[in-house]
């Protein structure tokens, strides 16, 4: 196994799925009032572990002996109890983490055959809540992100950061910029590519378009999966079974529906809605979902029912509206970011786009598409992220974007397509109107379809990293360690600014100037070095 990856996102880290995650615990092995309150197995995982080594401090991580071979595995991490002088004093416990949290999920992935990705590790900013070390974040930040990139490379494991904090989040992909290592699973131009999107991300031009295969990761069912817990579902027979896969996927599913309308009399539609959903209702985000929504797009459209986008947004401090659904506040319309939901959504059963008959009658989603997109796409570029060229799903809404574009721009490229393998007939056929951005690399000892979806994983991670453009950490109180000589003397020139503007009566530049200084982290109080 080639060497594994470290990414960075925003979220919450009990809605992000994963093979393992760090928990942390004071001296005495217990967790926050958070974790218990969100893990109710944990109490009882607690009670029937032996803990003394923690208590002890002779080990800083273990794994509980008894959890969910289904869910994360929180992998419990003391936290200094006497706090820190200097941030390489985390780097022992992050290690420790680190060591037990790989051979706990290399144990729990021998006794499973389903397990083909590569495992990954999540984490919060460790060491900066109750662990003493707030106020070397800066630093805490480097420490940590070098001793990941050492540990992936060694172990083949991915890393994931998942921040809350916004300045700890563009203090990470700005530390990660600095170097030419952080991508090195990319190949040169699929690196030059990514940060060409960065570009237009980071104008707020970049309009994510998602089909299925985002929520893959977080479990979420194939087509034909889903046509096959339906048909289980309706109790068909083995032999009606195959000749259900002689139809189209449309068709299939109409079939199904007929099913579930002679099995449940009366309710047959509420019933296949209910298993549609139930099947797609997936509780965490994986990597695309969350990555994506660190995007600083406006707009957003899906075709997809599962709700992770929308949970992947609101935790990072991105809220969207979903339509169609309920208006804006009209106080921030003119602010909100939004998501079009194409094909219905589990929250609403009624709503799903599944059978032909439901494809042939969705028209007013398709007004409310041109509505959106014709005045968006003018400015904007989509970005197509887990379709198949060859799906007629996405050849109908090419077919509604061209017609949505005035005549002088339908016959240009609109668009952008993250595609799995690379196909020369599909560059015929679309590369008039999309870049086709494939995941095929030669130069890798890495082939097939879970390596390429690992790859747009990493290039997703490495697009998100060059959009980030927020400065957030510069004034921000705990950073200052982790800046650089230059970083460091600009931040004492702009507090002095803070310092001189805050002084007496405020001029009518004042505002202007302090809110410059707030989108730098300045906190508004006594400036002080």
């Amino acid at each position: 196994m080639t060497e594994g990856h470290v990414f960075v996102t925003m979220g919450d880290l009990l809605n992000f799925r994963s093979d393992a995650f760090l928990l942390p615990i004071d001296r005495r092995a217990r967790p926050g009032g958070r974790w218990t309150n969100a893990l109710p197995a944990l109490e009882e995982a607690l009670q029937m572990q032996d803990l003394a080594s923690i208590m002890e401090e002779s080990a800083f991580a273990l794994a509980p002996d008894k959890w969910d071979r289904e869910s994360p595995l929180p992998v419990l991490t003391a936290v200094p109890m006497t706090g820190i002088s200097d941030a390489d004093e985390l780097l022992p416990r992050f290690r420790a983490f680190l060591e037990v949290a790989t051979t706990a999920v290399t144990d729990r992935r021998r006794v499973s055959v389903n397990q083909v990705s590569r495992p990954v590790l999540a984490m919060p900013f460790f060491g900066t809540g109750h662990g003493g070390g707030n106020i070397y974040r800066g630093a805490i930040l480097r420490v940590l992100l070098k001793e990941a990139y050492r540990h992936a490379d060694e172990a083949g494991v991915d890393i994931v950061f998942v921040f809350q904090d916004p300045a700890a989040f563009a203090l990470a992909q700005q530390q990660r910029r600095e170097g030419d290592t952080a991508w090195a699973a990319l190949s040169s131009s699929l690196l030059a590519k990514a940060k060409e999107l960065g570009e237009i991300a980071r104008s707020g031009r970049l309009v994510p378009f998602m089909g299925a295969g985002i929520s893959i990761s977080a479990g979420a069912p194939t087509w034909s999966e889903l046509l096959g817990r339906l048909a289980k579902a309706a109790n068909l027979s083995k032999p009606e079974r195959k000749a259900l896969k002689e139809l189209s996927n449309l068709d299939q599913a109409a079939v199904l529906r007929t099913y579930f309308e002679e099995k449940f009399p009366g309710a047959g539609d509420i019933r296949f809605g209910r298993t549609v959903s139930e099947a797609v209702n997936m509780q965490q985000y994986g990597l695309a979902p969350s990555l994506l929504a660190c995007l600083p797009s406006s707009g957003a459209i899906t075709l997809n029912y599962d709700t992770l986008f929308e949970k992947a947004s609101k935790d990072a401090g991105s809220p969207r509206t979903v339509i169609p659904g309920e208006k804006p506040d009209d106080s921030t319309a003119a602010t909100h970011k939004w998501l079009l939901k194409l094909h219905g959504s589990v929250d609403q059963p009624e709503t799903i786009v599944l059978t032909r008959d439901d494809y042939l009658g969705y028209s007013a989603t398709r007004e409310a598409l041109s509505a959106l997109v014709k005045a968006h796409l003018i400015t904007h570029h989509l970005l197509f992220v887990g379709f198949g060229l060859a799906d007629d799903h996405f050849h109908e809404i090419i077919h509604d974007v061209r017609r949505a574009l005035p005549a002088q721009e339908a016959g240009g490229r609109f668009g952008s397509a993250l595609m799995l393998k690379r196909d020369a007939m599909q560059e015929k056929l679309w590369g008039k109107h999309l870049n086709l951005i494939d995941m095929e690399d030669s130069d890798s000892s890495e082939f097939g379809t879970a390596a390429q979806a690992r790859r747009l994983e990493i290039f997703l991670d490495a697009l998100i990293a060059h959009t980030s453009d927020s400065h957030a950490f510069l004034l921000a109180p705990h950073y200052r360690d982790g800046l650089t000589d230059e970083e460091s003397a600009l931040r004492q020139a702009l507090l002095e600014v803070a310092t001189v503007s805050s002084r007496g009566p405020a001029s009518s530049t004042t505002s202007v100037i302090h809110r410059m200084l707030r989108d730098l982290g300045w906190d508004g109080s006594a400036p002080s070095s």
